[in-house]
């Protein structure tokens, strides 16, 4: 199935999507929905996977630059971003969410891509760049967790969901992050990321909480959560085997770049870099000055990395 053009007339929900991003839903055993941020028709397809915190909205700062000269896509795999779809409940989500990857590239984009994963969605795309090489032209990571360091992931990230009174996770959240509001909420969460804050444009900012503030006003968005919920559980224990993900990570073909930042909390550089060393093919960055490399800390930089790698003479 070949991507339809990049389209003229963008169907949005009001402060929601990217100015110019088209939401669409596409039925992959059950609803799911991508945006498509633009890019010329026919150009090479970078897919853009979000992290445990987010969703496809994520890339609305980064995407257009990639978009200049390629067709930029973005997964929502929580039902998140405004969507109003929530993909259920799965018991095994790591592996559902690795599937719905394999087969929105086979059946939706048809042709290898560049496959962009942030965070909790690198390990998705490490996964998928492992186990069905022939879809992904080239893999780049944004600060992916490194086995081992399952016990140290952000609670920020429960905070959130406990915010969302998802039931089983408030448990797990002080009583003074479980009263904070939705934007006392995310701007803990960004600045305990980054401590650099400074370098996320104040749209950016204001982005983050007007979706925290949606979600929790959404049951389907609640719903959702629980999805996450599994998911955080399913890559803590992936990463709570070192040798099995390091053979997992030696399994890939495709040429890599792995961008990260200096104070990581869910990696610190020299285990990133460490396992990025491993594999002498891949190309390993650290970006100076930024915590948990987000597309919104400095998206002219990222753009620059990822499409020096990616040019004519790549392809």
């Amino acid at each position: 199935m070949s991507l339809p053009p990049t389209p003229t007339s963008p169907r949005r929900t009001p402060g929601a999507w990217p100015p110019g991003a088209v939401s669409t839903v596409t039925d992959l055993d059950g609803p799911v929905r991508h945006l498509d941020l633009g890019g010329p028709a026919g150009a090479p397809v970078v897919l853009c996977v979000h992290g445990l915190g987010g969703s496809a909205l994520n890339w609305g700062l980064l995407a257009p630059l990639l978009a200049r000269s390629h067709r930029v896509l973005a997964v929502d795999l929580f039902g998140h971003g405004g969507s109003g779809v929530p993909t259920g409940s799965r018991p095994d989500a790591v592996t559902a969410d690795r599937r719905l990857l394999d087969r929105f590239v086979r059946e939706v984009v048809g042709d290898p891509v560049v496959l962009l994963g942030h965070s909790m969605g690198g390990v998705l795309t490490i996964l998928q760049a492992a186990t069905a090489p022939e879809t992904v032209r080239r893999l780049v990571l944004l600060s992916p967790p490194v086995p081992g360091t399952a016990g140290r992931l952000d609670l920020a990230i429960a905070a959130k969901l406990a915010f969302l009174r998802l039931p089983g996770v408030a448990g797990v959240v002080s009583r003074e992050l479980a009263a904070l509001s939705p934007e006392q909420v995310v701007e803990r969460q960004l600045r305990r990321a980054t401590p650099h804050l400074h370098r996320i444009p104040a749209d950016g900012i204001a982005a983050a909480v007007t979706e925290t503030r949606d979600r929790a006003a959404r049951p389907d968005a609640v719903a959702g959560q629980a999805e996450q919920w599994a998911a955080l559980l399913g890559t803590m224990a992936l990463l709570a085997r070192p040798r099995s993900w390091r053979r997992t990570v030696a399994g890939v073909a495709a040429p890599t770049l792995w961008l990260h930042g200096d104070d990581d909390p869910l990696a610190k550089p020299d285990a990133a870099r460490a396992l990025a060393a491993s594999r002498p093919d891949w190309t390993f960055e650290v970006r100076p000055g930024v915590g948990h490399l987000l597309a919104l800390e400095d998206p002219a930089w990222t753009a620059d990395r990822i499409l020096a790698g990616d040019g004519p003479g790549s392809r």
